[in-house]
This record gives C-alpha cells, sequence and structure tokens, in this order.
C-alpha cells in the first residue's frame, strides 16, 4: 500500500461533450481511502505538572524553559520566612530542653546530698533512742533528733516527686523539640521545589515574585525525546476508530509534509464540554525536530480499497439518488471522502451521470 497524503484520489473520469446545460461524466474504477479527521497536539510522551509541596511566593528559578534538568534538580525556590520562623521555633524548645536537662541534674545532685542527709538524722535519731533507753540524755534531745530525721525523710520525698516531674518535663520537651526540629527542616527543604525526573523544561507556568500553592502549577516537565499526538476525536466518529489503524499527520511547522503514524489508545470517557474522545497516535515517520505543544491535523484512516468504482459526492443526494441520462437510480454506496464515493450497487462505467453546470 503507497500513500503519501490523504489528498483525496482524483477520477479519472470522461466529460461528454453536450450542448444542454448539463455536463456528464462517467464513473472510473480509483483507489479510495475513507479517513476520519481529527485535530491533534503533540505532547511528550513522559509530560508532568509540577506543583509545590507547599504555598510561597517564588524568590527565583533555578530554571529556564528548554533547560535539560536531572532528577532531583532545583527548579524554583520559594519564600521560607514562615519556615524560618518555625526553625527558630524549633531551636528555642532545643534551648529549653537543655535548660531542663541542666534543671534534672541539679535536682539529682540535691537528691543525694538529701539523702544522705537523711540516712545521717535516722542514724542518729536511733543512737538517741537508745541512750534514752539507757536513761542518758534528755527528752528534749531525743525529740530534736526525732524531728530532724523526719525532716530529712520529707526533703528526700519533696526531691523525689520534683526530680519525676523534672524527669517528665524534659522528656516532653526533647519530644517537642525533635517534633520541631523535623517539621521545621521539611518545611524548608519543601520551599525548594526540584524535579522528580529527568529530563527538559517544557514551560514556566509562573514568573518570580508570584503566588503559588499545593494547586496552583509551577512548570510543565518531561522527556523530550518521546512524543505522542493527542487527537480529538468527535463523538459521531470515535466507534469507527480502532487501535492500530493507520494515520496521516500533518503538522502546520512541517507545510507541505505529512508523517505516518499509528493509533496506539482510545481513553474511553467523553469530553462533556467539547463533545469528543481524546485519541493517541504515535509517529511511524517521525519529523527531524518536534515540541510539545504543536498543533496538528489528522486523517485516521478506516477503510481502503485499491479499486473501487467512484463518482463524484456532489452527483448523489442524501436518499442516495443519482441524475442519469436514463433517468434517477438509487445507488448502493460503500466507501466515501470528501470528494468520491464508491458505488456498489446501481451504476456501471458506462452509465452517463449528469452533473449541472455551475452558475
Amino acid at each position: 500500500m503507497k500513500f503519501s497524503h490523504l489528498g483525496f484520489v482524483a477520477l479519472s473520469v470522461l466529460a461528454l461533450g453536450c450542448k444542454d446545460k448539463n455536463q456528464s461524466i462517467r464513473p472510473a474504477y480509483q483507489p479510495i481511502i475513507e479517513s476520519v479527521y481529527a485535530s491533534a497536539t503533540i505532547k511528550a510522551a513522559a509530560q508532568y505538572t509540577l506543583y509545590p509541596a507547599l504555598s510561597g511566593r517564588i524568590l527565583n528559578f533555578a530554571v529556564a524553559e528548554g533547560d535539560v534538568i536531572t532528577a532531583g534538580q532545583l527548579i524554583a525556590h520559594l519564600d521560607n520566612t514562615g519556615a524560618a520562623l518555625s526553625a527558630n521555633t524549633a531551636g528555642e524548645a532545643v534551648e529549653l530542653s537543655k535548660t531542663s536537662a541542666k534543671q534534672l541534674l541539679e535536682i539529682q545532685a540535691q537528691l543525694a546530698t538529701a539523702q544522705e542527709q537523711a540516712k545521717l538524722d535516722s542514724l542518729n535519731y536511733k543512737r538517741q533512742q537508745n541512750l534514752w533507753a539507757q536513761n542518758i540524755g534528755s527528752q528534749t534531745q531525743l525529740e530534736a533528733k526525732k524531728l530532724a530525721a523526719a525532716a530529712s525523710k520529707n526533703a528526700v520525698k519533696a526531691l523525689q516527686s520534683k526530680l519525676s516531674v523534672a524527669q517528665s518535663q524534659l522528656a516532653f520537651n526533647q519530644k517537642q523539640a525533635q517534633n520541631n526540629q523535623g517539621t521545621a527542616a521539611k518545611n524548608l527543604a519543601e520551599f525548594d521545589v526540584k524535579s522528580d525526573i529527568g529530563g527538559q523544561v517544557f514551560q514556566l507556568l509562573a514568573e518570580k515574585g508570584e503566588w503559588v500553592s499545593p494547586q496552583k502549577p509551577l512548570a510543565i516537565l518531561g522527556n523530550s525525546g518521546d512524543y505522542l499526538v493527542h487527537l480529538e476525536v468527535d463523538e459521531v466518529d470515535i466507534a469507527k476508530i480502532k487501535v492500530g489503524q493507520t494515520t496521516v499527520i500533518a503538522l502546520d511547522a512541517y507545510k507541505g509534509k505529512s508523517f505516518k503514524g499509528h493509533i496506539t489508545r482510545i481513553i474511553p470517557i467523553m469530553n462533556a464540554k467539547s463533545q469528543s474522545f481524546e485519541v493517541e497516535a504515535v509517529f511511524d515517520e517521525k519529523p527531524a525536530q518536534l515540541y510539545p505543544g504543536l498543533s496538528a491535523e489528522v486523517n485516521i484512516v478506516i477503510a481502503q480499497k485499491e479499486k473501487a468504482l467512484l463518482i463524484p459526492i456532489a452527483s448523489i443526494d442524501k436518499n442516495n439518488v443519482v441524475k442519469t441520462r436514463g433517468g434517477d437510480v438509487t445507488v448502493k454506496t460503500g466507501l466515501r471522502n470528501l470528494e468520491f464515493v464508491e458505488v456498489i450497487e446501481g451504476l456501471d462505467e458506462t452509465a452517463e451521470i449528469l452533473i449541472p453546470k455551475a452558475k
């Protein structure tokens, strides 16, 4: 099969000289290609829209449109004033944690001293009790030792309680500091917007100083080595489209040229606004240079014949009636394109079809 485009096949017809107001032609056997037309746009096969993880104002872009990038490369830096304040708060939490740890050490030292004193006071009280049992010493001395032992014991209990509170506070402060530091570091990092893929910067969707958010795209990135043709096929034609069908792609950037391809995917959801379906195709014959966003016109070949009996489409009405010198004839038709229609039954090569002269 050879065809370079769908410039519809010229019909070799015999115009019969006549003196009346009508011209006549005869059907002729010629090749015919029936196709479905669709408008299309060129897109990168691997393409994605980059969104920032956080809201912020763009301080600067680290790349320009057309730049080749690697995965993880910085694309833009957002104003991180709020995140920096968060980092300062995290630093304050760390300092508070350090203060709590210092206080804990002081209480532990105080408790150790109090415990030693409590042991000593307890021994002195027991010794005084023994002396009292031997009628040595006064009751005043005994009561004094008893009060001292009780006071020391109470001091130990108070410091133990204080130590427990300090330990809980330290644990809380340390956890808070750890969380704050992690959050602050993450927030600071997310103000550096990076690419997840290697490829090329196709388009920057914002400008320096502009406010962006996780709902507002920042850039379109992709792989410039492979491209898809995204077609918009009208709903009235979608049932005719099949994966594998040949396409003939005409690009506005390549005037007078067409490129062969084929259908690879049909998206089974209709766009309610445009009343069309998205269909994908790939190039079998790729142009020397392509860019995302190029517009194209595509003819999808749905049927073809090398030899079909053709008449001009203008010679047949909506009821499939053809005017001939022998009278009106109802015909059965087959393939058709913008210029010609195939006649399956009703006419042969000898028929003279009347064509009104142009006024």
